[in-house]
């Protein structure tokens, strides 16, 4: 007899209705077992991972948009919404959400195959209920038509949702694929710019990046340089290193540069997509490049001296302060807003 099933549930007290509501999961956030625990007993605290999605969160029409925080050991759930906040100001317990998710996420053709399968399964044991011994036909399970079916469904229902792909049909005899065009995105930073002081026994002495305008093409050919560890990283830069499956597919490339803008100098990172990037994509590679502009990438390359006219510079794209940003081009630099003025008669 299988065990009984137990639920990590909160139980109202002599409840007099339930009104559930529409909840769009925009962002799964898994975290450690501590730092769940922690969030379950104090969930009106300061979370990072709240602040750091806070805009994906609020009310359209009937729907609330929320985060959902899993447990990576129990499996269980916290459903958030912060209306702005850092903190859960609105939250509910989720059991099994890890399962849940997963289930979400999984074809409608692999539960036929499933379906399918077991059917065969049955069908041969009943077939052969006197036999000690039997053997089944791999060519008759070959041309199935049912499971060749079941292929194609399955073969059409990933590429329909990979981010990749634009379209997707089935015609008679074939699966005509249509891929999304690639779209570039621009993040920029504040670069950190060091000279060698004139003795061996001084720290380096941080300038103003303003002094260096103009020498992009030369720090950017020495960043091409950096970038040519293997085939993968010159083709596609610092997101052949992401652990991010999702990112790993839909964005093809992502290089870093410098660019003299409205007289100083900055930092720039160029992203190409397939398609546009949605507000949750976003964050999650503004994420992903700051951390390799502070731990990989950047860190090399802020040991790498370079000549900048008379000065022996050292350029970094990343820094501690509470003033460091990495922001999307249209935040960093707005387009001036066209003043309408009523013409005379």
């Amino acid at each position: 007899m299988a065990e009984k099933l137990i639920l990590n549930a909160a139980l109202n007290r002599k409840a007099d209705f339930y009104v559930p509501e529409k909840c769009v999961v925009e962002k799964v956030v898994e975290l450690h077992e501590t730092a769940f625990k922690k969030l379950l007993e104090k969930p009106l605290e300061d979370q990072y991972f709240i602040k750091q999605y806070r805009d994906l969160m609020g009310v359209e029409g009937n729907q609330h948009h929320c985060i959902l925080a899993i447990d990576s050991n129990s499996g269980d759930g916290l459903l958030i919404k912060s209306e702005g906040s850092n903190y859960a100001r609105y939250s509910q317990y989720i059991p099994n959400a890890k399962d849940i998710v997963w289930k979400h996420e999984q074809s409608l053709a692999l539960d036929d195959l499933k379906t399918h399968m077991d059917c065969c399964i049955n069908k041969w044991l009943e077939q052969h209920s006197k036999d000690n011994n039997f053997s089944i036909s791999l060519t008759d399970l070959i041309n199935d038509s049912n499971l060749a079916e079941i292929f194609v469904d399955y073969a059409s229902e990933t590429l329909s949702n990979d981010p990749r792909i634009e379209n997707c049909e089935l015609t008679h005899n074939t699966i005509d694929v249509t891929k999304r065009e690639l779209t570039e995105t621009r993040l920029y930073c504040p670069l950190t710019i060091c000279l060698e002081p004139d003795d061996d026994y001084s720290d380096l002495i941080e300038v103003s990046s303003s002094n260096y305008v103009y020498y992009d093409d030369k720090i950017n050919k020495r960043i091409r340089q950096e970038l040519n560890f293997d085939e993968d990283e010159r083709e596609r830069g610092l997101i052949a290193y992401t652990d991010n499956e999702h990112l790993a597919q839909k964005v093809y490339s992502v290089f870093p540069s410098v660019e003299t803008r409205n007289g100083d100098l900055y930092g720039v990172v160029t992203v190409r997509s397939y398609g546009e990037l949605d507000k949750a994509e976003l964050i999650e590679l503004t994420e992903e490049v700051e951390g390799q502009l502070a731990d990989g990438f950047g860190e090399g390359f802020e040991q790498r001296e370079i000549r900048l006219g008379e000065d022996r510079a050292y350029i970094s794209f990343w820094n501690s302060e509470d003033s460091y940003f990495i922001k999307p081009e249209s935040e960093v630099f707005p387009e001036p807003k066209l003043e309408q003025t009523m013409g005379g008669i």
